[in-house]
């Protein structure tokens, strides 16, 4: 019965070696479906832009354009949001995907005040595109009249046909 034991033993720590082994020395790529293999990250355009929006009348947009022949993918959204002491906002974020206006709003939380203000912030990962030539928009609603935010947007360009 020992070596029985000791027989599958040596048989399942075979296996397990040569799987192992041969995971190795297949390229990742090659171990998976195409659809799986994405683009490393020196393939990718990368994109950032600054929006510094200032706020009238309870409401701030910044826009940027889109450019030519790109489809804009969001990874990353953070901002600074400021507005009146005891105010709340919200974070509005505007794109078009395939000609259709799509609306998204982004959580944000308060930080506290400072320098007479009550300041949120927003810091979160996206999938957020974005068409060729359409205008990618900000906006903060707020319930004071007067609100400002410095925001970062961050991603990658795809190439459209």
């Amino acid at each position: 019965m020992h070596s029985t034991v000791l027989r599958r033993a040596t048989f399942l720590a075979a296996i397990v070696t040569g799987s192992a082994l041969s995971a190795l020395s297949t390229p990742a790529s090659a171990a998976l479906p195409k659809a799986a293999v994405v683009a490393g990250y020196d393939d990718l355009a990368p994109f950032s832009q600054r929006m510094d929006i200032v706020c009238s009348a309870n409401r701030g947009v910044g826009t940027f354009t889109v450019p030519a022949g790109q489809r804009l993918v969001i990874d990353y959204i953070s901002a600074d949001v400021a507005v009146d002491i005891g105010g709340t906002a919200l974070f509005d974020v505007v794109s078009y995907l395939n000609g259709a206006e799509v609306e998204s709003h982004l959580p944000m939380h308060l930080n506290g005040t400072l320098l007479g203000q009550s300041v949120f912030s927003v810091s979160e990962r996206t999938r957020i595109y974005a068409d060729s030539l359409s205008t990618f928009e900000i906006a903060i609603l707020s319930s004071t009249a007067s609100c400002g935010s410095i925001v970062g947007v961050y991603g990658h360009y795809i190439p459209t046909p």
